[in-house]
């Protein structure tokens, strides 16, 4: 099976929601200067702590704004996964709509769960390591082990049973274990690494109580993720929003300043709004961000478009995307932008671009067409129409018209043409008399009504408007040989005297006209279709 431009698969996520392997590719070039000011930020603790020491200085607090479906949470797993991130970081990622009830304890376990697999077994073997260092030095470290005279006389090492005991086959002596480690380690230290020697990390939601007790536990974690891994601890609280019990246990994090550890929370501006209402203390904070990245408004015909074509960039390892097609697909995806409001999100406008690229890969075009996705606005969205289009014309044509008349001057020429056709065919059904030849001046096309009132019609459009108003002054100047004249522009200007009258058209109008054009001069026109079409006539003032 090909997908277009020559791509293995598709390369746009079918998920809702992103998922951490979507998030590796990130487009848009204000998601881009986020992503920097984040790195900047975790840069920046990482050397205050690098040598080990960590003082509640040594805290960040950031926050991400950003609407809904635009991509912050992609910001945030996209960060989650970046080498130079894992390689100085530990991370816990949380989704606080997944959190219920949203209380203190089951926030802090949510945070726990959200480390992953990986870095609990990292934080294991550290530990393991470290114990072992212990072992090979004192008597009562190698009891945690249960390493004993039996062992010694067999040739078993210590480094046997500590792999024993990360592979869970070996149990820890616990109260070895307590008495070795309280030399070095605060009581909550001593809890949180039995837990972690044990493999029952996540297991420490259990064993607090209040709030202080999570707050301490998640410095401690933070002390034990610097002392052992040489990494700071990042939070990322996902969809934070003014919920009660959700902003005191932030206000807490924030207050205690846990050394060598940031908090990122991310949320809509509405959110934001919310807090600032329902919580004045926890507002101030997050306007006294350390770093705060807003995102708001982001979401651009210019920012969606850098997403879409780096989902192609990302995929296209032979790198063979062309300039040429990279140009039409912006077409495309302009015209998708402007006349349907509903998908000037990232989320929306990569369903689309899924949905098209499989539709295009099943009918074996090269590229994403007009048909693909006009068959995905028809199966994903039905019933969505081009806003204010008399002709209901098809999301493909649509697209197929626009992106042909982007030159005014051939704009100009097909509507003109299109105002012709339209005269004829209005004169077919009786609606007027005979069109008639043109005299001149600036007029494309004559006829009379059914009371024998002369009509002229005469098209002017320009991208200068000044230059549209002249032209009209003139053929107004012209044209007393006819009782009515009707001017068709895209310039927005009322001039006009009792025998003429000036009708602004705007692209979807001009499309229409074009539409029907292309139909009448195929022999395409179907009983709505002539309905619509007298219709599109009277709105321009021709019957």
């Amino acid at each position: 099976m090909s997908y277009p431009y020559r791509l293995d698969g598709n390369p746009y996520p079918s998920s809702p929601t992103p998922t951490l392997i979507d998030a590796q590719i990130l487009g848009g070039k204000r998601h881009k200067e986020a992503k920097s000011a984040v790195l900047s930020c975790f840069s920046d603790l990482y050397s205050k702590v690098v040598s080990g020491e960590a003082t509640d200085k040594d805290f960040r607090l950031l926050t991400i704004i950003q609407d809904v479906g635009s991509g912050k949470t992609h910001l945030a797993l996209h960060i989650k996964g970046l080498k130079q991130v894992e390689e100085k970081t530990v991370i816990s990622y949380v989704d606080l709509t997944q959190v219920s009830p949203r209380n203190m304890n089951s926030l802090y376990s949510a945070m726990l769960g959200g480390f992953t697999d990986e870095y609990i077994a990292q934080m294991r073997r550290a530990v393991v390591k470290h114990l072992l260092t212990l072992a090979e030095q004192s008597s009562m470290a190698r009891k945690i082990f249960n390493y004993g005279f039996f062992d010694s006389i067999t040739g078993k090492r210590l480094s046997d049973k500590a792999e024993l005991l990360l592979s869970n086959e070996l149990s820890p002596n616990y109260s070895a274990l307590t008495n070795t480690l309280q030399r070095n380690f605060s009581p909550i230290e001593v809890e949180i690494l039995k837990l972690v020697v044990g493999g029952r990390f996540r297991a420490d939601a259990a064993n607090v109580s209040t709030l202080e007790d999570i707050i301490a536990s998640l410095a401690a974690l933070a002390s034990l993720n610097l002392r052992f891994l040489g990494r700071v601890t990042v939070f990322q609280l996902d969809e934070f929003d003014a919920d009660r019990e959700s902003t005191e246990f932030v206000k807490a994090v924030i207050n205690a300043h846990v050394p060598a550890a940031a908090l990122m929370l991310i949320f809509t501006p509405s959110s934001y709004d919310e807090i600032s209402k329902a919580n004045a203390s926890v507002f101030d904070r997050l306007e006294k961000a350390n770093y705060k990245v807003d995102l708001a408004g982001s979401n651009t015909y210019e920012e969606i478009l850098d997403i879409i074509m780096e989902y192609i960039r990302f995929h296209d390892s032979s790198k063979c995307f062309t300039e040429e097609e990279e140009r039409d697909l912006a077409a495309k995806v302009k015209v998708i932008y402007d006349e349907f409001p509903d998908f000037r999100n990232v989320r929306s406008m990569l369903n689309i671009m899924y949905h098209a690229t499989e539709h295009s890969c099943k009918r074996g075009s090269s590229i994403i067409d007009e048909q693909a996705i006009d068959e995905t606005i028809k199966n994903v969205y039905p019933g969505l129409r081009i806003r204010g289009s008399v002709m209901d014309v098809p999301i493909s044509d649509f697209i197929k018209i626009r992106r042909t008349t982007s030159d005014l001057a051939q704009l100009e020429s097909g509507v003109k043409d299109a105002v012709r056709n339209l005269v004829n065919y209005a004169h077919e059904v009786g609606a007027v008399a005979k069109p008639q030849k043109s005299n001149g001046g600036g007029v494309d096309i004559m006829f009379s009504d059914p009371y024998g009132t002369k009509v002229a019609i005469t098209v002017v459009i320009n991208r200068d408007h000044a230059k549209s108003f002249e032209q009209i002054s003139n053929t107004l100047k012209t044209t007393g040989f006819v009782d009515k004249l009707v001017i068709l522009t895209n310039a927005n200007t009322t001039a006009g005297t009792n025998g003429s009258a000036v009708v602004t058209m705007d692209r979807c109008k001009m499309i229409d006209l074009i539409y029907f054009s292309n139909k009448y001069k195929n022999n395409e026109m179907m009983e709505d279709d002539s309905q619509r079409a007298l219709m599109l006539a009277k709105s321009i003032r021709i019957c």
